[in-house]
């Protein structure tokens, strides 16, 4: 073997042994440090109450396993929330479990975490029905639901009844009318903690049981005129809507529908002749109220002098 020839035989052996250590070391190097092959979404997955925010965080990692450092977007895929840039995340007002919604992407490498959004705490109580009305002695079942800030139902609550007037109530919420008419606002309340719900109830009058007529009694002149009313009552004293038909019993003048009485010419004590009754024209039967007036002698109109003539 010549000179020529030992030396290419040697450059051959010494690249041969480059290309085997080149491929050793190769082999346990990591392939493509650097460059992100996956996310991670921590915490996946996480559950956090109604309108309250959590951190999350993504990790990158290469091929091989090796953490990477990454600036991911944020975005929200199936609802729950919102998130900013920064991945803190805010649960929204809906209860539920939505899977794989928080998404941190590094151009097309993405990362999911599941979220589950549960009730909050108690922010409101509402009693229902809500007004209501009812008669004398009527009951009511209300009922009182207790929601969190987002409006989601809280079960595991028990309420305390209360009532302010108007009537009574149990420890469930049933409420019995009193024998007071009117408006009582938001006398049913239910109590849950620190938080109340309320409600107003308007008691009705029972029906018509008494007319009473004023004024009683009435002294007027001849040809004078008063106007007369009547109040209906209930049997408790409650004032009911009406609407009377008027009538002169006893003589002593007239009245008209509208309770203008006018006194008559002849002078008296008139007992009860005024009258108001519950139906039309007093049919027989009709709830009635009445009053009394005197007609006395006029103002002075002329004077007779008798005998007159006479002759003397």
């Amino acid at each position: 073997m010549n000179a020529r020839t030992v030396s290419q035989f040697t450059a051959r052996l010494v690249a041969t042994a480059f290309v085997a250590l080149l491929a050793t070391a190769c082999e346990h190097s990591p392939a493509a440090t650097g460059v992100v092959a996956s996310i991670t979404v921590e915490r996946n997955p996480d559950t956090l109450a109604v309108l309250t925010s959590r951190q999350f965080r993504a990790i990158g990692r290469d091929a091989n396993g090796n953490t990477v450092a990454i600036n991911p977007t944020w975005s929200v895929v199936q609802s729950g929330g919102a998130i900013n840039a920064n991945g803190v995340f805010t649960a929204g007002t809906v209860v539920g479990s939505f899977a794989n919604t928080v998404k941190a992407a590094v151009g097309s490498i993405s990362g999911l975490g599941t979220v589950v959004v549960t009730s909050g705490l108690g922010a409101s109580v509402v009693v229902t029905p809500n007004p209501v009305t009812l008669a004398i002695g009527a009951t009511q079942q209300f009922t009182a639901v207790f929601k969190d800030a987002g409006g989601n139902i809280i079960t595991n609550a028990t309420p305390v009844w209360s009532v302010a007037s108007g009537g009574t109530i149990s420890s469930t919420g049933l409420f019995t009318a009193g024998t007071t008419a009117g408006t009582f606002n938001n006398t049913v309340v239910a109590s849950i903690g620190q938080l109340a719900g309320s409600a107003t109830v308007i008691v009705t009058p029972g029906t018509l049981a008494s007319i009473t007529v004023t004024p009683n009694p009435k002294l007027l002149a001849i040809g004078a005129t008063q106007l007369f009313t009547a109040v209906g009552k209930d049997v408790n004293g409650n004032v009911v809507a009406l609407t009377p038909a008027w009538a002169v019993m006893a003589s002593g003048g007239t009245i008209d529908q509208t309770g203008l009485f006018t006194a008559g010419t002849l002078s008296g004590t008139f007992a009860n002749t005024v009258r108001a009754c519950s139906t039309t024209a007093c049919a027989t039967g009709a709830i009635s109220g009445f009053a009394t007036v005197s007609v006395g002698v006029g103002a002075l109109a002329n004077i007779t002098v008798t005998p007159n003539p006479v002759d003397v």
